[in-house]
C-alpha cells in the first residue's frame, strides 16, 4: 500500500510519503503543493490523505485533478477540513475554501451538479461525517450523531446555531 499524506506538517501518518512545503515539517518532500504537476507518477498511491491543507491551497479543482493522476483506480481520499460554519475557518487569513458536505459532488457522477461538467475527475463518496471532539461527552456524541444523520438538514437550517468546526470525508477515487 502507497500512501500519500499531503501537507502533512508535523503530524505525517505511519508509512506515509509526506509532502509539505516547510522544511521544518515531518515531510519527505518539500513542495508547494499549488504548483502541478505533483513529482509523482500517475496512478501510484493507494491512499491520499489531505488534513487541513485543501482549505488553504488556491485551485480545488485543479488539486483534486492532480490527486485523481496520482492515485490508482479505487484509491482511498481522505479529507478533514473546516465546515462553512466554523468561526476557525475564519480566523485563519490563510483560508480560502469552506466546504460543506456536498462541496465534492462537483466530482461525483450522478449528483445534481455533476453534470456541469467543471473537471473529467470522478469520485464517489464513502462517508461525510462531522468528527465529535475528542474525549466528548455522551450528550455531545449523541448530537453528533443526529447532526451526522441529517446533515443536509443540519447545513440549512441549524449550521449557524450549532456550528461545527471540521467536516471529514472518505472518498473513493474512480478511473
Amino acid at each position: 500500500m502507497r500512501i500519500l499524506h499531503l501537507g502533512c506538517g508535523k503530524r505525517k501518518h505511519a508509512n506515509a510519503l509526506g509532502v509539505d512545503l516547510y522544511t521544518g515539517s515531518d515531510a519527505d518532500v518539500i513542495a508547494d503543493l499549488n504548483q502541478i504537476p505533483y513529482p509523482f507518477s500517475c496512478d501510484t498511491f493507494d491512499i491520499i490523505i489531505c488534513e487541513h491543507i485543501l482549505e488553504h491551497l488556491e485551485d480545488l479543482i485543479r488539486i483534486v485533478e492532480e490527486i485523481h493522476r496520482v492515485a490508482k483506480a479505487g484509491a482511498k481520499f481522505i479529507v478533514e477540513v473546516p465546515h462553512f460554519s466554523s468561526v476557525y475557518y475564519f480566523q485563519d487569513p490563510t483560508h480560502r475554501h469552506s466546504f460543506t458536505s456536498r462541496t465534492f459532488d462537483y466530482f461525483i457522477p450522478g449528483t445534481a451538479v455533476y453534470d456541469f461538467g467543471y473537471s473529467s475527475a470522478k469520485l464517489k463518496l464513502i462517508k461525510v461525517k462531522f468528527p465529535p471532539p475528542q474525549n466528548a461527552s455522551l450528550f455531545k456524541r449523541l448530537v453528533f450523531s443526529i447532526i451526522n444523520r441529517y446533515i443536509d438538514s443540519y447545513e440549512k437550517r441549524l449550521a449557524f446555531i450549532l456550528p461545527r468546526h471540521l467536516i471529514h470525508f472518505e472518498l473513493q477515487i474512480v478511473k
